[in-house]
């Protein structure tokens, strides 16, 4: 018996440690469990005064401009009944010719007769051969160049027809997903996979590589040649490719003349899409090389005209 008593009181003990700990867990509140199946996204940061004040100006902006859009069509259709037409059956139609793609052909059409009465006679090929010499970045910038190039023969005054040869991998990827890509042809800019000689069979004596390391000025454009554009984007890492891939096809070469007319604080070695433009805008400028070359070149070159022209 002596033994049973803290036996007993042992027990009580226990119960009221027991009704403690559980007064305390319902004061407390439940202990919060992690979840590990879900993920916490970040919170959003918060945007500045100056942000939020640019943030509601533009939204604003964009308001007034689809008020306006709106009121303009309200305007154009009530000029439209006013003189007896049927807007609706007129949308009917213009969306059939859409559909029928009637809008497209007959700007095709007038694009390729102002091609033929405007067209300079000379031709331009883009070398796309150095692919495998360089990176992925580098490659998604020619196939912007390039696409660059398409625009601007696109709306010169005087177009050119242009090749796009080695274009194949990396490169004809990206430049299949640009809408339209597969139309191009119709613009004369053309592409193929064949190297430069397969495309232009027995026209080898016309062609003219441009590179800077050529020991040739590029005085004037002549109607029966080919001027070939590197394809390169190489961060001035491949130098001297494309004058040794001219080597080994027994191509002439050719520089343009911009130490002849310009100084340069930066390099001479320009993008695709700007030894492109110089030769579509020189027959614009009257084959003056000095205001195309100053009117095409980037202003990081810094370009200035040369003293011995400007006394």
């Amino acid at each position: 018996m002596a033994e049973s008593v803290p036996e007993e009181q042992a027990i009580r003990h226990k119960e009221v440690a027991s009704d403690n700990g559980s007064d305390h867990e319902e004061k407390s509140g439940p202990v919060p469990q992690e979840d590990f199946g879900t993920e916490i996204s970040p919170a959003e940061p918060k945007l500045s005064k100056n942000q939020l004040k640019r943030q509601q100006k533009w939204e604003q902006a964009m308001a007034v401009k689809k008020r306006r859009k709106e009121q303009e069509k309200s305007v154009k259709k009530a000029k439209a009944e006013a003189q007896g037409r049927d807007v609706d059956a007129e949308k009917r139609i213009m969306e059939q010719h859409r559909q029928q793609g009637v809008g497209w052909a007959k700007r095709e059409q007038k694009w390729k007769q102002f091609f033929d009465t405007h067209c300079s006679k000379f031709q331009i090929c883009l070398d796309c051969s150095f692919e495998d010499q360089m990176t992925p970045r580098e490659i998604n910038s020619l196939g912007s160049q390039i696409r660059c190039c398409y625009s601007q023969n696109k709306q010169a005054k005087h177009p050119i027809r242009a090749k796009v040869t080695s274009l194949s991998g990396a490169t004809l990827q990206y430049l299949q997903n640009v809408s339209g890509f597969d139309q191009w042809e119709n613009r004369a800019f053309q592409h193929t996979s064949q190297d430069i000689l397969e495309a232009y069979p027995d026209e080898k004596s016309k062609l003219v590589y441009l590179t800077s390391d050529s020991d040739t000025v590029l005085e004037k454009l002549e109607d029966d040649k080919v001027y070939i554009i590197g394809g390169i984007v190489d961060r001035n890492r491949l130098k001297g490719a494309t004058f040794h891939r001219a080597q080994q096809l027994g191509i002439a070469t050719a520089k343009l003349p911009i130490v002849e007319h310009l100084d340069l604080v930066a390099t001479k070695v320009l993008t695709v899409n700007h030894v492109f433009e110089i030769l579509l805008r020189l027959r614009e400028n009257g084959n003056d090389w000095k205001n195309t070359l100053l009117a095409v070149l980037p202003g990081r070159k810094d370009a200035k005209e040369k003293e011995s022209e400007t006394k």
